[in-house]
């Protein structure tokens, strides 16, 4: 299915994409004794446990857990972070009025969301693998699709997780090999999982643009853009990286097919070897602003479902949108009974002046001012506005009290905030050792919605101490 795009970062990134930018680094860097060739992600899921951050793969990487352990107000906390997530709205209309294009935002839960993010021995960020499952994404309409597990690599191949958690890029089969792209042979019933992941360009063979795209890219990913801040020197900018994947998950023309007599034919026939072009199928779209010991992430992910090669019905795209906050959280026996601390940082999110429209990026500031002793915290959201051309204010601006908890869960805070025409929930974690009065940097998640067609905001936030 050809996709379009609309305003917004991730298509200023496919600009980026088609002028063939060139960025710092193409992922994560491999721990010491990995014999694949590319710079990919590993590590398995985190332990069932709020108190420490446990990330294979070595000590320079940071993640948030893949359960989520409990549910508050809209906010899902994991073993080293919380996170928050929303569905698009265009596609549950009947009839959908694009069927190319997913927009609108209404606040989800359900799905899970884990992120690996990769540092050298520097300290600075090197990579990123973003993991997705559960958010109601169907080929067929029957079942959910093999869990996204995109690292956004520039280099051709097949992204797989062992039985361990281990994350590699190996090469792709051959298309004559009907075993594995064995929709040749099984149809409908066909392996799934062996049509997920699978980074077809750049190749040999020419890419066939659409006639309606004739521009379309030759790749499927540009180098991550990374850049560093200036909290290092005593400022309050943090450190970056944005990554994008124009993705052909769930494509069949991957391998050959057969014909009547069981001779292996192109697929489709007459039309070259393999999927057509770039982002056949949808794209991604990953932002990440980072501390020492936290990091916040928005995320953006379009695809096509009910796809009629696998028995769909009614093929269309779905656009999930979220945001995270992650990395080495305080452990929770240090948190201070007393004395207060301030903490001042930015949000990034996505927000809606309504659920069905296309939702803008959204940036703000933010203080909190914690209350050990009375366990609970003040925090502010501050100069909310739409983060891209003129940005306006929205109304996204809210002062609540949030609390904070007990035993193991004394490095989590959360609450409910309101103002008047916006409300939700908001989670946060305390991140890095504590010292000086209190932990070194906090990292939330929010979501917020009016009434009907109010607005709707969903992100994350960002602090250190002061």
């Amino acid at each position: 299915m050809f996709f379009s795009f609309r305003r917004g970062s991730e298509l200023s990134l496919v600009f980026l994409l088609l002028a063939g930018c060139s960025g710092s680094n193409d992922g994560p860097v491999i721990p010491k004794g990995d014999t694949t060739t590319d710079n990919t992600q590993t590590g398995t899921s985190q332990p069932d446990s709020t108190s420490v951050m446990v990330c294979p793969g070595g000590p320079n990487v940071q993640c948030s857990g893949g359960t989520i352990l409990r549910s508050d107000n809209g906010i899902a906390l994991t073993a080293s972070g919380v996170q928050t997530y929303g569905i698009s709205t265009n596609d549950l209309q009947t009839p959908n009025p694009d069927t190319t294009h997913a927009y609108g935002l209404l606040p989800a839960s359900g799905g899970i969301v884990e992120v690996r993010s990769q540092r050298n021995d520097s300290g600075q960020l090197s990579g990123v693998a973003l993991l997705l499952s559960k958010m109601g994404l169907s080929w067929d309409g029957k079942t959910e699709r093999p869990q996204v597990i995109d690292t956004f690599s520039t280099l051709q191949g097949r992204v797989q997780m062992d039985a361990k958690g281990l994350i590699t890029l190996i090469p792709l089969p051959p298309p004559t090999d009907l075993n594995f792209y064995d929709y040749a042979k099984k149809g409908t019933a066909a392996t799934q999982a062996n049509y997920a992941n699978n980074i077809y360009f750049p190749r040999s063979e020419p890419v066939r643009c659409p006639s309606n795209y004739p521009d379309c890219p030759q790749i499927e990913s540009p180098p991550m853009q990374i850049t560093s801040g200036d909290w290092r020197t005593g400022g309050d900018l943090p450190d970056s990286l944005s990554a994008m994947h124009l993705h052909e998950d769930g494509a069949t023309q991957a391998g050959f097919g057969l014909d009547a007599s069981g001779n292996q034919i192109l697929l489709p026939a007459a039309d070259g070897i393999g999927v057509s072009y770039p982002g056949f199928k949808g794209y991604r779209d990953y932002s990440q602003w980072s501390y020492a010991y936290a990091n916040i992430a928005r995320w953006v992910t379009q695809d096509t479902v009910m796809i009629n090669e696998w028995g769909g019905n009614n093929e269309h795209n779905k656009m999930r949108r979220g945001a995270i906050a992650f990395g080495q959280v305080s452990d929770p026996t240090k948190i201070p009974a007393t004395g207060t601390a301030t903490y001042r940082g930015r949000l990034h999110g996505w927000f809606v002046y309504d659920p069905s429209q296309e939702p803008y990026p959204l940036a703000g500031d933010v203080e909190i001012v914690v209350d050990f002793a009375a366990h609970n915290a003040e925090l502010r959201f501050i100069n909310a506005r739409i983060d891209e051309g003129t940005s306006p204010a929205v109304p996204v601006n809210v002062s609540t009290t949030i609390q904070i908890g007990s035993s193991s869960l004394a490095n989590y805070l959360n609450g409910t905030a309101s103002n008047g025409s916006i409300s939700g929930g908001i989670g946060a974690r305390f991140f890095g050792p504590v010292a000086g009065g209190g932990p070194a940097e906090i990292g939330g998640s929010f979501s917020l919605q009016g009434k009907d067609t109010d607005p709707v905001a969903i992100g994350s936030f960002l602090l250190k101490k002061l």
